[in-house]
């Protein structure tokens, strides 16, 4: 792996160590009811994680291909979170937790495989447009961080 993408790495294990950490304490039935945001309960959290770094993951390597990829005429985020989300409702917590684990080793075998020149190819994210590589990169962690942060907080305050 490059030098310059270990503290990215970094960050993305220590996110996803403070998600497991609270999943670990959590129940199937309590993840299915924390709400984290008013639309969604941690299990649909996790589930729009899953399909995140599934499809910037798949974003990110193409932009390693130089394909300079660009999202479809007429996107719009908030249908494909929600799609992402309504796909995997019938899944439990550890299924969740399975394909969290997936898209992971995924986008950890696209960092390890990352030249230097692919750092500076560029792409379309669905919120920051144009972007390159490294950048989409670190997107992708700061993503984590917010909602691991959140599904953390939210299962704490739920206990108290």
């Amino acid at each position: 792996m490059l030098k310059e993408l270990e503290p990215i790495t970094n960050k993305l294990n220590e996110e996803r160590g403070i998600l497991n950490r609270a999943l670990d304490k959590m129940t199937e039935a309590e993840a299915a009811q924390v709400m984290v945001t008013p639309e969604w309960t941690i299990k649909d959290e996790l589930a729009h994680l899953a399909g995140a770094e599934r499809g910037m993951t798949r974003i990110a390597r193409g932009m390693g291909k130089g394909e300079n990829p660009h999202l479809p005429e007429g996107y719009n985020n908030d249908e494909y979170n929600a799609r992402q989300v309504a796909k995997r409702k019938d899944k439990s917590l550890a299924e969740l937790r399975e394909e969290l684990n997936t898209t992971r080793a995924e986008l950890v075998a696209l960092l390890e495989s990352v030249t230097p020149e692919q750092l500076a190819l560029r792409g379309e994210h669905p919120l920051y447009g144009d972007i390159a590589l490294k950048d989409l990169l670190v997107v992708i962690y700061s993503h984590e961080s917010t909602h691991s942060n959140e599904i953390a907080a939210k299962y704490r305050e739920s206990k108290k």
